[in-house]
């Protein structure tokens, strides 16, 4: 990690570990897996029903409790394939008598029932206001052939409802995070040993807060209650980011969803509509939900400068409000560590350096042809930027593309050959399958992005995302080029707090107001600079890795590609700006031969050196 480039201030870092049972048993490694699971599942709906549910179905009925204020009953297939006037509706409570309510197509009481009369023909009753209690709603109806049709369905009453952070069986369903997470984090930032010299908590001082490779990417909601957005059940899901669970630690979601149980409706296929009872938090925070976000988000024309400015994320703002208290929580992440240690690295860099001149060589041409910068036109972002005088852009057009900033293509005058990234390089899709298993995520930081955007897990108990997951490219990218922090300016956009959405990268990366080049020239020393390792491949035959240690330091950060070429004319590349560019060369075969090592920093320097490959096995 590095420090503030404006306080100059140095993170503070917490170890984590599982406090469950016998440490170093598969069981209880809760932090060492991808998902942070939980023993107790059986609190999705975050509603229990107050008497006994074997009637219904057991732990799992609380997912399907029917409203009985939300009576919809449509038939199926439209009106001219019924004979209406044999349509009956009875309510039959589970304590009381019946009550027919339609018979032979007409409404037979008064109160709060209607028919909608149109061609799918649909009667709505709120079945409560004839019958307390749990109840059963009878229907039938002769279609055009002469066959009769019945249907049934339970109902229960809201008022034999109650809000549950237990479930059935009286367990919390994200226990171990509360265990493993929640309970050392708050320690640590309350602890006053840890305060500033003036007295203040970290808890109120910190902002960002950064996850580290190896650390679980999904855990529970809070409470474990599933929740989407859609009217698929199957679209919602309890399994939420993990740094987004962690960064509403102090937030009030009580206070801003309210206690108050609702019938949401979920797509079905019976005639009889599906309204089950849920929890507020079945619903994701939303919009104004995140006092810092920004008026014009996703909006037709979304302007960065236009509407109410958003508010400045600070501590002090922060503390006004305290009901909506926000960490912002990003990763440091990747598919292995070097990756994830090289987010950081081109951070720096891209803080100290990525001016609209970083990237771009006196030879060479930079057009708006399509295979270098898309359907840029399209994007009023991207649009803005080349005014700026910023050439490596990327916009792919379609309704999943993101406008991708520092965008190198190749025959740009550097090294690679395939698409890679200049050090502070975004790019995102937004795409349901877009997570940590072969998503485009990992293609992108496997081209060496600085910051991008997924899910954390797809499907598979996680909440299916939408379009607005991401980040608005005419509010999120206009920040940035103003000064604000990476974090700040994904801060702006989340328009949904406690989701799915996983953000990867330095949230301290902020692009620099005055053009700035590096001091230092790009060198190194053969002799001491160069590292040669053999490492055992999946095969079980040495491969061998060539490294070199550009020595960068947050002062005086170095970033390049790497180009090794053989005496036989061999060319192995290493794309991606990295302060630790590798290659492999190959087998054993290349041990004792000379290769030629090119480097090539973001601004075109290079430096050229012969090394002799000397194998050691790591």
């Amino acid at each position: 990690m590095h420090s503030d480039a404006k306080s100059g201030e140095k993170p503070y870092i917490l170890g984590l570990h599982c406090d469950h049972g016998i440490r170093l048993l598969d069981e209880v490694r809760h932090l060492n897996e991808r998902h942070l699971a939980e023993k107790s599942q059986d609190n999705r709906s975050g509603i229990v029903f107050k008497r006994q549910l074997f009637l219904l179905g057991g732990e799992s009925a609380n997912d399907q409790l029917r409203d009985s204020r939300l009576v919809e009953f449509i038939l199926p297939g439209g009106r001219s394939k019924w004979k209406i006037e044999t349509l009956q509706m009875e309510i039959v409570p589970d304590n009381g008598d019946e009550l027919l309510v339609v018979k032979n197509g007409l409404i037979e009481v008064k109160g709060q029932i209607a028919g909608n009369n149109t061609d799918d023909w649909t009667i709505r009753v709120n079945a409560k206001s004839f019958a307390a209690g749990a109840l059963l709603i009878n229907a039938s109806c002769t279609d055009v052939q002469g066959k009769v049709h019945s249907w049934q369905a339970d109902y229960v009453d809201v008022d034999d409802v109650e809000l549950s952070c237990l479930g059935q069986d009286g367990k919390r369903d994200d226990q171990n995070f509360l265990d493993d997470v929640a309970q050392p984090v708050k320690a640590f930032l309350e602890d006053p040993q840890h305060a500033r010299s003036d007295g203040t908590l970290l808890k109120d001082h910190i902002l960002f807060i950064v996850v580290s490779y190896g650390l679980p990417r999904s855990a529970v909601a809070p409470c474990g209650i599933a929740r989407g957005v859609t009217d698929q059940i199957n679209d919602f899901g309890s399994i939420i980011d993990f740094g987004q669970r962690i960064q509403l630690l102090y937030y009030d979601q009580d206070k801003m969803l309210g206690q108050q149980i609702r019938g949401y409706h979920f797509a079905g296929n019976g005639p009889f509509s599906d309204y089950f009872l849920r929890s507020p938090q079945a619903w994701p925070l939303f919009g104004k939900a995140n006092p810092f976000i920004h008026s014009q988000l996703y909006s037709d024309k979304a302007s960065y400068s236009q509407g109410v400015q958003p508010l400045p994320y600070t501590s002090e703002n922060r503390r006004r409000y305290s009901e909506q208290f926000l960490y912002f929580v990003s990763r440091i992440d990747a598919p292995d560590p070097l990756q994830a240690k090289a987010l950081i690295d081109r951070a720096v860099y891209a803080t100290s350096y990525a001016g609209s001149s970083m990237g771009t060589l006196p030879e060479q041409k930079y057009d708006q042809a399509r295979k270098r910068v898309g359907v840029l036109k399209r994007s009023k972002a991207g649009i803005m930027l080349w005014e700026y005088g910023y050439r490596h852009l990327y916009y792919g057009g379609q309704g999943k593309n993101l406008l991708e900033w520092w965008h190198l293509a190749p025959d740009d005058g550097f090294l690679n050959d395939k698409i890679t990234y200049l050090p502070g390089g975004i790019s995102a899709t937004v795409i349901s399958h877009n997570g940590w298993k072969n998503g485009e995520m990992i293609q992108d930081l496997k081209r060496g992005v600085t910051a991008t955007v997924g899910a954390a897990r797809v499907y598979r108990g996680a909440p299916h995302i939408h379009n607005k997951s991401w980040w608005d490219d005419d509010i999120f990218y206009p920040a940035l080029l103003q000064g604000k922090t990476l974090g700040e300016s994904w801060l702006m956009n989340q328009i949904h707090l406690g989701w799915i959405t996983t953000f990867v990268g330095d949230p301290l990366m902020a692009f620099p107001q005055k053009i700035s080049l590096p001091d230092q020239p790009l060198q190194f020393d053969p002799n001491h600079d160069v590292v040669i390792r053999a490492i055992e491949n999946a095969q079980g035959n040495d491969d061998i890795w060539l490294q070199v240690k550009l020595n960068s330091t947050a002062a005086s950060p170095n970033v390049a590609q790497l180009q090794a070429v053989s005496e036989n004319g061999e060319k192995f590349v290493s794309p991606t700006f990295d302060s630790l560019p590798t290659v492999c060369l190959g087998g054993t075969s290349v041990c004792g031969q000379r290769w030629s090592l090119t480097l090539m920093d973001p601004f075109g320097q290079e430096f050229k050196s012969d090394v002799v490959v000397r194998c050691n096995k790591d």
